[in-house]
């Protein structure tokens, strides 16, 4: 056997779904999942769960949940650090957090899925769902690729905070059309689908318009559509019936919020602003995010011919239909980020190691340390050759 230490080649052994059970624990079949090798090398679980701590030590960040699977393996996670930090809790491999702008892939899924059931086409005016400045010329698509020209309405909030240390907009929640009635203009920057500049209001109006088309409350859909249908036990939309659910707190260290440089708060109550909406009102696990985006790219939830629609990016744009494919250092690698005030959540496929990766961390402002974690999982393979 050789004593070469890798996650990959060991995925199959490892333990399945991991919920509501301590770090490094299977649901099921506990005491068999995952076994120590004869050899004495350390679990496809434990190696991963060494450099979850690792991370957490590096980039001082309250927690950490990390979660893995080869393209036909079965998943493995870690999770280290602190759920509730005042309180003592830990984050557990299946803690939800919000998720971010990852909500819009969620939901320029939704959208798709009514596309081809015919109830939505990608071409249809924005004007014929929703009363907007120049809707007649914005398309369902220019929301799902922002390429409308419509004005981001975070970008008019002041972060640097107001009276009582914080911005105003955060003080109580917003659900979206009345964040669209608080935004400076609403008239297009620049003429619709003449250029692409990333707009989160676009993501609060493809929710209206799945509104408007089922005729259903957005959290009703979401929960047919997505977390039914994939079996999803902590993701959820937070909206006023879910706001008693469980979630990791989530912490920042922004200028203006905080007193001294490296400090930092608990900003749960930023991220609670944001409700009942499809630009970044989900809740999710590192489990569900990998199972949801797993399905996606399986042709669980789309037909051939959405799945290639979402994922093309055409000459000139950044990203697709509510989904990015990127090349960076570490190689072709596609999916979303999301970034809240309180949590930040990258779920990643690389296509060349064909491997899947979900990133959670329940502070907002930190940056997304995935270049690191893989060069820890490189080195990790080069240094027993």
């Amino acid at each position: 056997m050789s004593s070469r230490l890798k996650i990959r080649g060991v995925f199959v052994s490892a333990g399945v779904f991991l919920l509501g059970l301590p770090m490094g624990c299977s649901s099921e079949g506990a005491d068999d999942a995952d076994p120590t090798p004869q050899s004495g090398l350390p679990t496809a679980t434990g190696i991963l769960q060494s450099q979850v701590d690792r991370l957490l030590h590096e980039i001082g960040v309250p927690g950490i949940v990390i979660a893995l699977a080869e393209d036909g393996g079965e998943p493995i996670v870690a999770a280290a650090g602190y759920a509730d930090r005042d309180r003592g809790i830990p984050l557990l491999p299946d803690t939800p957090l919000f998720i971010g702008s990852i909500s819009k892939n969620l939901f320029a899924t939704v959208a798709l899925q009514l596309i081809e059931e015919g109830l939505l086409g990608l071409d249809d005016p924005l004007s014929q769902y929703v009363d907007w400045p120049r809707g007649d010329e914005i398309t369902i698509k220019m929301l799902l690729n922002h390429t409308s020209g419509i004005p981001d309405y975070f970008n008019s909030l002041s972060l640097t905070g107001s009276g009582d240390g914080v911005p105003d907009f955060f003080s109580h929640a917003h659900p979206p059309t009345q964040i669209f009635g608080m935004m400076p203009s609403r008239e297009p920057t620049f003429d619709p689908g003449s250029n692409q500049r990333y707009s989160n209001t676009n993501g609060l109006l493809v929710g209206e318009v799945i509104r408007s088309v089922t005729g259903r409350s957005l959290g009703e859909v979401f929960e047919e559509r997505i977390v039914t249908r994939l079996g999803l036990e902590n993701t959820y939309l937070y909206e006023p019936k879910t706001f008693d659910r469980p979630r990791a707190r989530g912490y920042c260290g922004m200028a203006g919020w905080v007193d001294e440089p490296g400090e930092t708060i608990d900003c749960s109550f930023a991220d609670e602003a944001l409700t009942n909406s499809a630009d970044g009102s989900v809740v999710s696990s590192a489990l569900d995010l990998l199972r949801y985006h797993r399905a996606l790219r399986g042709g669980r939830l789309l037909s051939d011919t959405s799945w290639a629609a979402m994922r093309h990016v055409e000459p000139g744009l950044a990203n697709g239909l509510g989904y990015n494919v990127m090349t960076g250092p570490m190689g072709h690698h596609e999916g979303s980020v999301g970034r809240a005030m309180g949590s930040l959540a990258a779920s990643l496929y690389y296509r060349e190691k064909d491997l899947f990766i979900v990133m959670m961390l329940n502070r907002g402002d930190a940056p997304l340390p995935m270049r690191r974690f893989l060069e820890l999982r490189e080195g990790l393979d080069q240094g027993a050759d």
